[in-house]
């Protein structure tokens, strides 16, 4: 059994590439960098193989489907992505183009392909990292909420394709709400709500995606959070999301 796991050498996708080794699948980790993957490979007794690419850039994708075509893959977790914050005036443009190519292109190039190579063998798992920010929007980290309701519509989507075509593939969404990770210090950022280890995440995102559970939202707190954005207009939203991290100037 094969899994392979793009952003797998650090943060979320490193502890579910942990948990997928603990149930016997050999790994497949794609990154820039190759990051905690000598942790990885000493405390997992199954094959780990490191390919590195820059999937900000469509080529490299393609580059990525190119080289797996052959390879029977039973789960591909699109877990690769990055936020940034900062007031409308501050921000990079040139990093918020890039954060929408990983985060969304990446995620339609490489999901949409992995999942009809499923539907061809009707056997396959996807699970996709979204945020809890795909529940809702919030100023200051604008494009990075925009970019994670992107993933989380995209996967609802195909998760109603994939029913009414009565296919055996899962999707899952991971939509987790603030995990100690480097994000924090990638983002620019300090989260007002405490952080949740990302070990829980890794292993309750597996044990929740091999359930076939659509949604996996980790934290009691998080799924209130959800519950609510379903009754609750944008512009609350956004004033209650106001203060829910901190700019570092």
């Amino acid at each position: 059994m094969i899994a392979l796991i793009t952003g797998g050498t650090t943060g979320i996708g490193k502890d579910i590439a942990i948990n997928l080794a603990k149930r016997g699948y050999d790994l497949l980790l794609v990154s820039r960098k190759e990051n905690d993957l000598d942790y990885i490979k000493s405390v997992v007794k199954t094959n780990v193989r490191f390919l590195s690419y820059d999937l900000s850039s469509e080529d490299e994708c393609f580059r990525l489907l190119e080289e797996t075509k052959d390879l029977y893959i039973d789960i591909f977790v699109n877990n690769a992505g990055y936020g940034d914050i900062g007031r409308i005036t501050n921000t990079d443009i040139k990093k918020e183009i890039n954060m929408v190519k990983l985060n969304d292109i990446a995620t339609l190039i490489l999901t949409k392909e992995y999942i009809k190579r499923f539907i061809k063998k009707d056997k396959g798992r996807v699970l996709v990292t979204a945020s809890a920010a795909a529940f809702g929007a919030a100023p200051y980290m604008s494009c990075y909420y925009a970019t994670k309701a992107f993933v989380f519509s995209l996967m609802h989507g195909y998760h109603r394709e994939l029913r009414n075509m009565k296919s055996k593939v899962k999707v899952s969404i991971l939509c987790p709400g603030p995990v100690k990770t480097r994000f924090e210090e990638k983002a620019n950022t300090k989260f007002m709500i405490k952080p949740i280890s990302q070990e829980y995440v890794g292993k309750y995102a597996i044990k929740k995606m091999l359930k076939g559970k659509l949604e996996i939202v980790p934290g009691f707190t998080i799924k209130l959070t959800h519950l609510f954005s379903h009754f609750v207009p944008k512009r609350i939203i956004t004033k209650v999301l106001n203060k829910s991290a901190s700019i570092k100037e």
